[in-house]
């Protein structure tokens, strides 16, 4: 066309009409219409400012200026006039806290520009035009892994995800609306766009989601990233659907993997649940979720516990159909009873560590590393009682306790570390084998299966309760998971299950 017509919009009021004019001048000159006469007209008739720049292509000696690529030109060339603005988006975007380069592509682009591989690093575009280079060093230093504030603020996550479902899934809670100011000064809400890949989630059933659902689902994104700055983008896999999400909190400046938050079957539920009554089993809920599935190397169940750990192991064909062929209300309870089955030495593991039996730490009298004759290294642990345990170091343990040779008490608190693990985790294998001699004698059976696997439904309801009367009596203090829920299970006392003649733990069954 021989007219030259393009708008410039900033966000809200960024800046005034005189800064958008000025923007206008830096352009038409880097657009080669310096020379052209043109208009610039501000406008606010919306909730952004922006101007419009009108002006011919006809130039005085009756040739026409060039319109190739004019919208990569015209980005491009913007980018060039706001390039500090740019630079500080960049420095603010290296502040976060992002463990992959896939996280810290889903905070580039959380910011507005688009990022692309290249050979020396990632290129940087925003509207279409070239806005930067960032180098792959500069990335890779940056990453951060296993952040105590990163498994904070996963929890605190969670809790506010959880609570905004409720409130969406009751009407109490209603979409953020953007407002338009009509030519009449009349401010009418205009309802958020839907985000086109929620339409591209399957539920639990391998189904498209209703159109209710999705509407929650962005109700959802609008109240979060209004409220608290949080920002979630779901990644699609080759044939379109959406597999999971990321998580990106601008308030605290930390990028996650959405699962380690929530797993993306919970965040797309809605459904109000009906009140649960008082449970042995609560007390597994306070510690994990779990998942059940089936890939090539089979059937295998997942837990993942409330501090980021998580643990898996392959099931038999019997759990996963006690599992998959109970009602949907009931299915949560049979994964609970098969996980305490299963990982119960895990659960016993991660509980001690916050309640334990023995103060490890007063004894462990002296702590060495040694060369085992198999050419590995050991922890030789001296406790005050005469036992040494003999501990062998992974290779990642081993790598850790070398890169610490500059600072000795970095390396004793690390082999500190270790050392108490390893206590807890035979102070959990005692009180497991206690569960199974009670359960043993309370399913009425000769001998227990060798492999938890192969563990009855009847008798896997047995050890799941008995293990739970055993946490709960590890935090007695608690109202929540102590003694009214142990009470619960068969209006015992608290002390009915602690025996101090039997050796070993302090606590037994």
């Amino acid at each position: 066309r021989f007219q030259f017509h393009v708008s410039a919009s900033v966000k809200g009021r960024a800046m005034s009409p005189e800064e958008l004019t000025d923007f206008a001048r830096e352009l038409m000159v880097g657009m080669g219409y310096a020379r052209q006469p043109y208009f610039v007209y501000a406008h606010h008739d919306t909730g952004n400012n922006h101007v419009h720049i009108l002006s011919t292509r006809i130039k005085p000696n009756g040739y026409a200026i060039s319109d190739h690529q004019d919208r990569r030109r015209l980005n491009e060339c913007a980018n060039r006039i706001i390039s500090p603005d740019i630079k500080k988006d960049i420095d603010r975007i290296l502040c976060y806290d992002y463990e992959t380069e896939g996280q810290f592509a889903n905070i580039v682009k959380t910011h507005g520009y688009k990022i692309e591989k290249s050979l020396d690093g990632y290129r940087l575009f925003k509207c279409g035009g070239n806005a930067g280079n960032i180098a792959t060093g500069d990335i890779l230093n940056r990453i951060t892994r296993n952040s105590p504030k990163r498994k904070d603020r996963a929890t605190q996550l969670r809790a506010i995800i959880r609570k905004y479902k409720s409130e969406i899934a009751e009407g109490k809670c209603q979409s953020v609306d953007n407002v338009k100011v009509s030519k009449g000064k009349k401010r009418k809400p205009v309802k958020a766009k839907l985000n086109t890949d929620i339409r591209k989630i399957l539920d639990n059933h391998g189904k498209p989601l209703s159109e209710e659902n999705c509407q929650r689902i962005q109700t959802l994104n609008d109240v979060l990233k209004t409220k608290f700055g949080i920002d979630i983008s779901f990644q699609k896999d080759k044939d379109g659907r959406v597999r999971g999400y990321s998580i990106i909190d601008h308030a605290e400046k930390i990028a996650f993997d959405g699962s380690k938050v929530m797993k993306l079957s919970e965040l797309i539920d809605f459904a109000i649940k009906p009140q649960r009554k008082p449970s042995p089993l609560d007390v597994y809920r306070d510690l994990f979720t779990v998942e059940v599935g089936k890939d090539s190397r089979g059937n295998y169940m997942l837990i993942n516990v409330k501090d980021g750990s998580t643990y898996r192991k392959p099931i038999s064909p019997r759990q996963y159909a006690w599992h998959n062929g109970v009602k949907d209300d009931e299915r949560e309870d049979v994964g609970l009873t098969i996980a305490a089955t299963m990982f119960s030495e895990e659960i016993l593991t991660e509980y001690l560590m916050r309640y334990p039996i023995h103060n490890h730490q007063e004894r462990i009298k002296g702590m060495a590393v040694v060369k085992h004759r198999n050419g590995n290294y050991c922890l030789r642990a001296a406790l005050t009682d005469g036992y040494m345990p003999l501990i062998e170091l992974t290779s990642e343990e081993e790598a850790k306790f070398r890169s610490l040779h500059a600072d000795e008490q970095a390396r004793q608190d690390f082999l500190m570390s270790i050392a108490m693990l390893h206590l807890t985790r035979k102070d959990a294998e005692a009180v497991k084998e206690r569960i199974k001699q009670n359960t043993q004698s309370k399913a009425g059976v000769r001998i227990l299966p060798s492999r938890p696997q192969d563990y009855s439904p009847e008798i896997s309801q047995v050890f799941t309760f008995n293990l739970a009367n055993a946490l709960s009596s590890l935090n007695v203090s608690s109202g929540s998971s102590g003694y009214k829920r142990e009470h619960e299970v068969g209006n015992r006392s608290r002390y009915d299950d602690i025996d101090n003649r039997q050796s070993g733990t302090r606590l037994t069954m």
